[in-house]
């Protein structure tokens, strides 16, 4: 008998609980639009900030998180409501950013790249949700890749094993997980496109879904390479059997402005 198997059994089942519990409200927020998507949105961006700079400075409350704070929620504000700022207001806590990175001692590159890690993915959310009619359904299907990739990345890997895909990285992941998760997440993107009545080439979204899978398995590398280098197991322990925030978005943060940035080229180059 293998002693290890009750707890990784146990792990499973926790994972399985939280993710049927927060899945029908995400999925209902996503839907639902408006000021609740909007608050939604900017709890996570607050929520990866403080895990972005517990990681990076082993303390997540410092003056680094304050600034970002603010700039991040003055902007997902303009984002709402269609009300920009002066630059000048931008510019305010931007400098202070800066100069309390500075003071404090506080890693001021790591500090700008949390708040673009952070930013980037929220804005897009919501550029997206207002995108068109179908807003919703745009930002839930990418969800559905994301997520596909994960639950089938995470069960070929454990049934199939095999190379491992970047062993100094992420141990656990193996190419077999990639293939058969990007096998899953064309799967899935392909029922969910027909049932959310997209009209787009089918070929086209197969090979989307393809890439953008593979693209949010790269933000999950990323972020693990981050907690790697600062020898970091888990960005939080706020989601049961889940970890942190970041452990759960890490490929969303990736995907999200992937979608943003193709439509609109897309629409650019329809339009030209």
């Amino acid at each position: 008998m293998n002693p290890s198997s009750p707890p990784q059994k146990s792990g499973l089942i926790l994972r399985v609980v939280s993710a049927l519990v927060m899945l029908p409200i995400a999925i209902f927020i996503i839907l639902q639009g408006g000021l609740i998507y909007s608050l939604f949105v900017a709890l996570l961006t607050i929520l990866i900030l403080y895990e972005w700079n517990g990681i990076c400075e082993g303390k997540a409350l410092n003056a680094a998180f304050i600034f970002q704070a603010i700039l991040s929620l003055m902007l997902i504000y303009a984002l709402h409501t269609g009300q920009y700022f002066t630059l000048y207001a931008y510019l305010a806590p931007a400098a202070l950013l800066v100069v309390s990175c500075l003071y404090y001692k506080i890693k001021l590159h790591f500090a700008l790249m949390g708040l673009a890690y952070a930013l980037l993915p929220a804005a897009s959310l919501l550029w997206l949700r207002q995108y068109s009619d179908q807003g919703g359904w745009i930002v839930l299907w990418l969800m559905i890749i994301v997520w596909s990739m994960d639950t089938g990345a995470y069960f070929a890997g454990k049934n199939i094993g095999g190379p491992k895909m970047a062993p100094r990285i992420s141990p656990n992941k193996t190419w077999a997980g990639l293939i058969g998760g990007t096998v899953v997440a064309v799967i899935m993107g392909l029922i969910t496109a027909f049932y959310f009545n997209f009209d787009y080439d089918w070929m086209a979204l197969a090979a989307a879904a393809a890439i953008l899978a593979i693209w949010s398995q790269i933000g999950d590398l990323a972020e693990s390479a981050v907690k790697r280098h600062f020898n970091v197991k888990d960005s939080g322990a706020i989601i049961p059997g889940h970890g942190g925030i970041m452990d759960r978005v890490d490929g969303i943060v990736f995907a999200a402005p992937a979608v943003a940035l193709s439509l609109y080229f897309f629409e650019f180059w329809s339009v030209a």
